[in-house]
């Protein structure tokens, strides 16, 4: 069946879904933000969604006028600027990693006050633990709803494995056990592997997995370590950054790149990568493995180099937890909307999240449904459904973003990334996590 019937079929049922049961508001226009594409997306599976959803909820609620904007530039700083000046828009799709300045600053609503207006809004349809990243605590009040999210997973070439010898990775798979398969699909120019005397770590052709500073690609890690990078209440570093265990899981890491010779250093990563683009080099089989959520896998089929069956995923390993992080967007209304608008408003965000719209989700493949039924009949709907099981599986271990928890973590993270980075290039281990941890504690102080 072609992308465009199985788009067909797909909408046709978002009308039946929309329609049913709705009382709405009259003569409102809500201004939303999240469901216009850019302009070379234009006709894509993805824009007649949207528009054909928009179309239906607007027919299905005969007041109401949808007034779509495109998503502007540097959207997270605007917003905030439009939130203090009023101007901000009715609804948007607010991405997690950002969530919690927007809560501390009294801006998104509480979504139980659209549960008590639209009778079908049903919070048993999302996952418990993607519903729970809008939430303080369990019972209070939820600021947005869910839209869709990854967990962050292990991607890895089958050609590469092949290669090497090598058979592919298993949910459950140790630290242990990933450092001895990264040295094993670790190649140089003779076929040797990094597990062999006569390996040479000046001529690799194949390297076992991509190491980068970015705190987003492992501050997992630390987690899967028993530890953390800052205290439950968001006061301080020290104890959690500089822990015993968080000092081994990033010497880990770091050892990845400077002692098992399984990831090559910075600065040829980034040479490598701009003469050809990674996912090119992945997909050739230059890098065995890499971390990425489910959004790549729309880059990786896109590529030239793509052929079915040339990669597939695996859940991260383990040492004393199992532990990834969710990275998720969601649906949020401005907490000062105008009461003539809040039912229109909750009324979309009911039809956003329901099967409908919902469901054509797998068409993209951008993100995981974060409504149950919808992401579980995914599975055998898209394009390959053993790497849309082995996403599926993973949200169990799944933690919240913390964007979503700590109002000061984007400028945490950045301090973070400089660490690593730092670390990566060479730098004394704990003298760097000693001076980060200075510094975060200065900014959690203000």
């Amino acid at each position: 069946m072609s992308i465009r019937t199985r788009l067909s079929l797909l909408l046709t049922g978002i009308l039946l879904l929309v329609v049913v049961g709705s009382v709405s508001a009259q003569d409102v226009t809500l201004n939303v933000v999240g469901f216009v594409v850019p302009l070379e997306e234009q006709g894509t599976p993805l824009d007649e969604a949207y528009k054909a959803f928009i179309a239906d909820f607007e027919a299905a609620h005969p007041g109401v006028k949808i007034n779509a904007l495109e998503t502007p530039p540097e959207f997270d700083t605007q917003l905030l600027v439009d939130l203090a000046a009023g101007t901000a828009p009715d609804i948007w799709n607010q991405d997690a990693s950002t969530l919690s300045r927007l809560i501390d600053g009294g801006y998104v609503l509480d979504m139980n006050e659209c549960v008590a207006l639209v009778p079908e809004f049903n919070l048993d349809r999302f996952f418990p633990s993607v519903l729970s990243i809008h939430q303080r605590e369990p019972g209070g009040p939820i600021y947005g709803v869910p839209n869709d999210f990854t967990p962050m997973v292990i991607y890895y070439n089958t050609l590469a494995f092949e290669r090497a010898g090598v058979e592919p990775p298993q949910p459950g798979w140790t630290w242990e056990e990933f450092v001895d398969i990264a040295k094993r699909v670790t190649l140089d120019a003779n076929g040797n592997n990094a597990t062999s005397p006569d390996f040479d770590p000046n001529n690799v052709v194949q390297w076992g997995f991509r190491v980068r500073k970015w705190t987003f690609e492992w501050i997992y890690r630390v987690w899967q370590n028993g530890s953390d990078v800052i205290s439950p209440d968001g006061t301080t570093a020290s104890g959690y950054l500089d822990s015993p265990e968080s000092i081994e899981a990033i010497t880990w890491l770091r050892d990845l790149v400077v002692k098992e010779r399984v990831a090559p250093p910075q600065d040829m990563l980034a040479q490598m990568v701009q003469e050809v683009g990674f996912l090119t080099r992945f997909l050739r089989g230059d890098f065995a493995m890499f971390d990425r959520g489910h959004w790549e896998l729309v880059g990786l089929r896109a590529n030239e180099e793509y052929e079915p069956g040339r990669f597939s995923i695996v859940g991260q390993p383990q040492n004393a937890e199992r532990a990834t992080v969710l990275y998720a967007s969601g649906f949020v209304i401005r907490a000062d909307i105008p009461e003539e608008k809040k039912l229109a408003a909750c009324q979309f965000v009911e039809a956003a999240t329901d099967r409908g719209y919902q469901d054509t989700k797998v068409l993209t493949g951008i993100a995981i449904s974060a409504n149950q039924e919808a992401a579980a009949e995914a599975i055998d709907k898209s394009a390959d459904p053993v790497i849309e099981q082995a996403f599926y599986d993973e949200v169990a271990y799944g933690r919240a973003p913390y964007g979503s928890v700590y109002a000061k973590w984007p400028t945490i993270e950045q301090r973070l990334d400089t660490m690593m980075e730092a670390i990566l290039a060479g730098g004394d281990i704990n003298a760097e996590v000693a001076l980060a941890v200075e510094e975060i504690n200065r900014e959690l102080s203000r």
